[in-house]
């Protein structure tokens, strides 16, 4: 873990209410899918801590977040220009994704395919064969999917009103998937709810997002209730669990 002051290399609107910011960041190889950084980009008490998010891509010495911009420190990030600083702690997040297996169907909701982008060029690149599935409310919310058509990687893209792509979830490609596809998923609560429900014949691992304030287990601020009623944390426990393991 390292907390650095890195150059900001762009930091450009890429959809309705989304941003994507790539920093200097010497060190990518220590970068592994799942892993998080705490950033912060504005001085003083207000807001009083940082934020969260998922390392969507790396470079050969920059990382790649997506965020979308929320309330008040999401906004002040968005006001970052090239060559200004951020500071940014990590990698952070004990338990990861898992790579084993040979199919892979990754499920991503708005912001959330974040989480899985970076997963899905690792699979690739151990020569797994891997399906994306990208959905959101409208195609405002498709703020990824120029990346997606850039990877090359297979895909569906899905819209709740049928505005782009098909008119549905992404849950709805379920079906046509085998259980011996191993799916990863990441995105609004109501999704991975609705998905615990609907792929017990599969192996289900998922990428959880929660506010934090320290983001390696102190705060106790991102808890989530496990099956057994205990509690877990999920910058510390997670960010990625069975999806067997915890209870929304």
């Amino acid at each position: 873990m390292r907390d650095l002051e890195c150059k900001v290399l762009k930091n450009q609107r890429v959809g309705a209410y989304t941003y994507l910011m790539e920093v200097e960041f010497p060190y990518t190889e220590s970068i592994l899918p799942g892993h998080f950084f705490m950033v912060r980009s504005w001085d003083g008490l207000d807001p009083l801590s940082r934020r969260a998010f998922a390392v969507a891509d790396k470079g050969k010495d920059s990382l790649v977040f997506y965020y979308d911009v929320v309330g008040r420190a999401t906004t002040l990030m968005a006001k970052l220009r090239e060559g200004e600083r951020v500071s940014i702690l990590g990698p952070l997040g004990k338990n990861l994704f898992p790579l084993e297996g040979e199919k892979h169907l990754l499920l991503g909701g708005g912001i959330g395919l974040s989480g899985l982008s970076l997963l899905a060029k690792e699979l690739r690149r151990l020569g797994k064969e891997v399906f994306v599935c990208y959905g959101a409310r409208s195609s405002q919310g498709l703020a990824m999917k120029e990346w997606l058509k850039n990877s090359g990687l297979n895909h569906r893209i899905f819209t709740d009103d049928g505005s782009e792509g098909e008119k549905g979830s992404v849950l709805d490609c379920l079906k046509d998937f085998g259980k011996e596809w191993i799916v990863h998923a990441c995105g609004p609560k109501a999704m991975l709810r609705a998905l615990q429900g609907m792929a017990e014949d599969k192996k289900v691992y998922l990428s959880l997002e929660a506010p934090m304030a320290c983001g390696w287990g102190v705060c106790l601020g991102c808890v989530v209730r496990s099956k057994d009623g205990k509690f877990l944390r999920v910058c510390y426990e997670g960010p990625v669990f069975d999806f067997q393991e915890v209870v929304f």
